[in-house]
């Protein structure tokens, strides 16, 4: 990496590890500038200095024998559920990427500057509005904060409905002097962390761009579901970081109440408002730490009594709390696209719900009312979002390499049968997991790549908080002015619920992560029993009624999906006996590839997205509408999500005709045909039982000497060259290989390429292996290697269409 500083000086910096660097300095100092792929590069740097945690110690030692000396000063500590970010858009070569770091020690911290602001916040949004004595209640709030004139203060004290009043020095006077500023009576110090805490490298990934640059009046660059997604990296504070919250007295005079206030409103900013930046998209979430100093004094009471009181009615506040569960594995690694950053992240559930909540209103209004309609609810460049998204795993995730060839594997026998392709030659069919994975374990170049991904069973709990917002038609006014003219207002109840229809659509039909078109990150939620997707479509009519928008749904105005041209949605039951959920995502990839078979070469398989490869001879003509272009990108248009009830697997399909693939007629002819086929092949393997044992490879079979006891027939062994299931062994060769156990027959032998195998497997792990011979006695088994990969893809053959790469709907 080329550092921008004298020669000298660079060569100082390269002889010094970057461990052992300052995390200010690195960030500012030493790395460059540059697009996003070197912005990553720099800051996964930053986050590889340790810092000095022996320091700290002695740091927070000598500040707290400072602050005990100052008057009243009181101490509590909070810690992050989510990542923190903080001055992200601070002075730097880089691109939204700053994070606070202390200028001399280099640790992340909170300047009480943000704090008292935030605190400020919660008192006048949330505290205020409860207080049965309003003016009195102003004036403590001014006494904490202090005052001074501003435009803002002065209009408050026009507005006969704001208990703001002109500050006097001496009340009984009848015509006193008015004070014209005064300092707050409390102190909000810098909060230090009790640790040092961690930072890690995260993304956001505007998949629209266009549609969200455009200037207000712009109509000519809707959401398209072909552009690019443009990823940005930045920093922030990886979660469970503590932090101590310090306030003092100004003087000694100031009262105990105040003191006690100021803390009550900090704690409920942390706790239900957020700290730092994106906190609308789940980011700055704290929880009280320690609890002995809160609960003596009452805080927490007092803080979830003020919450209640604003969200009683929904008149400042509404709430909506369910627990989330993920039915089917989910890829959801981060930037780094690592084991510790696979989670799902509170922006990526926010981006899909924008997505799917733009589904109810596209065609009844034109692109720039839309995009003035989501700025309203969902926020934009001039305005902060009325939703806020508060994400708590609930447990440890099981978080899982992909490995393809575990979870099913078919002989060419199996890929005849009623749960593969029949009549379709075998070397040409791909195993349908397989296809519905493509990308997630795939060798390129002799180098193979798997991606992480959460175990179904994870569950997280998810809150909505929705406040009060107002929707400007025309933003170009707020551009402007930077103030709303002739906004029309939309309770904190009514933008809930378009969360909640959001949330319904997409744990009903969507999922979260790569490759959820095809049925991976399915979630489930509670708490919508009485929802379906006429609820949606009513509750989307109700809130443009209100405002106002009242046109009818027209084609015309139609460039993204839209629940009013939705082909399906179409259940298909699987029965009882399919408990293994990779077991059902192997049939959806089977039942997808059979349809693209029955298109071969026929290039209106384009139709299910692109990028896609139509081998030659090529037949038809597919031309997409402009910006779309045939060798560009649109993502599939399908979508397929499993749920279960009463223990049954249940798949639902659900299409969106897409107006530039090549057209909507096109596409909705196309596509209705598609599910039909779909789920009519669908049911028919639904009703099979489920596949048991070696016909899958992956379910556990006899092992130990009971199982190989029994005489084996020649044709009961394994062949020669032959993919099977093993499990590896703890006792090692002579030379300390590994040895493995066939799953089938139980019987075991040596891998003879042991110095192949993955340092990370350990006894135990099963694995496919190649049979290298086989008797009644031993099995000799090969590693798989990337030769050996790519010499397996040859007599199967990947189908000439492959499967569509729509990008992830993460973000938008």
């Amino acid at each position: 990496m080329t550092l921008v500083l004298p020669l000298t000086t660079a060569q100082l910096v390269r002889g010094t590890p970057v461990s052992q660097r300052h995390p200010g300095l690195q960030l500012d100092k030493f790395t460059p500038p540059g697009d996003q792929s070197v912005q990553k590069a720099g800051l996964s740097e930053v986050c590889r200095t340790t810092g000095d945690g022996g320091l700290l110690e002695i740091l927070r030692a000598r500040r707290q024998e400072s602050l005990s000396a100052l008057p009243g000063v009181c101490m509590f500590g909070c810690a992050t559920t989510s990542p923190l970010a903080l001055h992200l858009a601070r002075a730097s070569a880089l691109e939204n990427a700053g994070i606070c770091l202390h200028p001399l020690y280099g640790f992340a911290y909170l300047p009480g500057s943000g704090l008292k602001g935030m605190a400020r916040a919660y008192a006048e949004t949330i505290w205020l509005p409860g207080q049965s004595d309003r003016r009195l209640a102003w004036r403590q709030i001014e006494d904490v904060f202090g005052w001074a004139p501003s435009p803002d203060r002065r209009e408050q004290i026009k507005d006969p409905s704001h208990p703001a009043e002109v500050r006097r020095h001496d009340p009984s006077d009848p015509a006193p002097p008015e004070i014209a500023a005064s300092c707050g009576g409390i102190v909000f110090h810098d909060a230090w962390p009790t640790s040092w805490p961690e930072l890690l490298v995260d993304i956001v990934n505007n998949h629209h761009p266009d549609y969200y640059q455009a200037k207000p009046d712009d109509d000519a660059h809707p959401p398209g579901d072909w552009e690019n997604p443009v990823p940005v990296y930045f920093l922030a504070v990886k979660p469970d970081a503590t932090f101590d919250f310090v306030l003092s007295k100004r003087r000694a005079s100031v009262s105990d109440e105040l003191l006690q206030l100021a803390q009550e409103w900090l704690l409920g900013a942390l706790c239900h408002l957020g700290a730092g930046a994106k906190t609308n998209a789940g980011y700055g979430c704290f929880r009280p730490a320690g609890g002995h100093e809160i609960a003596a004094g009452g805080l927490v009471q007092a803080v979830e009594a003020s919450w209640s009181a604003a969200t009683r009615g929904a008149k400042h506040r509404a709430v909506f709390e369910t627990a989330l569960e993920l039915i089917t594995p989910a890829f959801l690694a981060g930037a780094n696209q690592q084991a510790d950053d696979c989670d799902l992240r509170p922006a990526t559930l926010r981006g899909v719900l924008r997505w799917w909540w733009r589904t109810m209103h596209a065609g009844f209004v034109d692109v720039k009312t839309l995009r003035a309609l989501e700025a309203a609810i969902w926020g934009d460049t001039y305005s902060g979002g009325a939703v806020r998204i508060v994400l708590e795993k609930q447990g440890d995730l099981k978080v899982q390499r992909y490995d393809k060839r575990v979870k099913a594997y078919f002989d060419e026998r199996q890929k005849q049968s009623d749960y593969g392709i029949p009549n379709e030659d075998p070397r040409k069919v791909t195993q349908g997991l397989w296809y519905a994975s493509y990308g997630m374990d795939e060798t390129s170049r002799g180098q193979r790549k798997q991606r992480w991904y959460v175990e179904p069973g994870a569950r997280w709990r998810l809150r909505l908080v929705a406040r009060p917002t107002a929707f400007l038609r025309n933003r170009k006014d707020l551009q402007d002015s930077g103030k709303a003219r002739s906004a029309q207002r939309i309770p904190a109840e009514d933008v809930l619920e378009q969360a909640k229809a959001a949330l319904w659509l997409l744990c009903q039909y969507g999922g979260v992560g790569s490759k959820a078109g095809k049925g991976f990150g399915s979630l489930s939620a509670r708490g919508f029993e009485q929802w379906n997707i006429e609820a949606c479509r009513r509750c989307a009519g109700q809130l443009r009624e209100r405002l106002d928008l009242t046109g009818a749904f027209e084609e015309r105005r139609l460039h993204s999906s839209s629940l009013e041209r939705a082909l399906g949605p179409e259940e298909v039951s699987f029965g009882a006996g399919w408990q293994d959920i990779w077991a059902v995502l192997d049939q959806i990839g089977f039942a997808y590839q059979a349809i693209a078979k029955k298109y071969r070469h026929d290039r209106i398989k384009m139709a299910l997205g692109l990028p896609r490869r139509i081998g030659p001879p090529q037949r038809g003509a597919f031309r997409p509408l402009p910006p779309v272009s045939a060798n560009g990108r649109h993502s599939s248009p399908v979508h397929i999500h499993l749920s279960l009830a009463n223990g049954c697997p249940i798949v639902r399909v659900l299409a969106f005709a897409a107006s530039h693939l090549p057209d909507l007629q096109t596409s909705s002819a196309f596509l209705k045909e598609f599910v039909e086929d779909f789920t009519s092949d669908l049911r028919r393997r639904g009703n099979l039982p489920p596949p048991e044992g070696p016909s899958r490879r992956v379910a556990a079979a006899p092992a130990g000497p009971a199982a190989s006891s029994a005489p084996l027939g020649a044709s009961t062994l394994p062949r020669a060259g032959e993919w099977v299931q093993a499990e590896l062994l703890a006792e090692k060769t002579k030379k300390g290989g590994w040895k493995a156990r066939h799953v089938a027959t139980g019987i075991a032998g040596p891998i003879q390429n042991s110095a192949d195998v993955p340092a990370d497997k350990k006894p135990g792990d099963q694995v496919v292996l190649i049979v290298q011979s086989a008797t009644q006695r031993e099995i000799a088994f090969r590693y798989p290697t990337a030769a050996d990969d790519s010499r397996s893809k040859k007599p199967q053959g990947r189908p000439k269409g492959g499967p569509g790469r729509p990008g992830p709907r993460g973000g938008r």
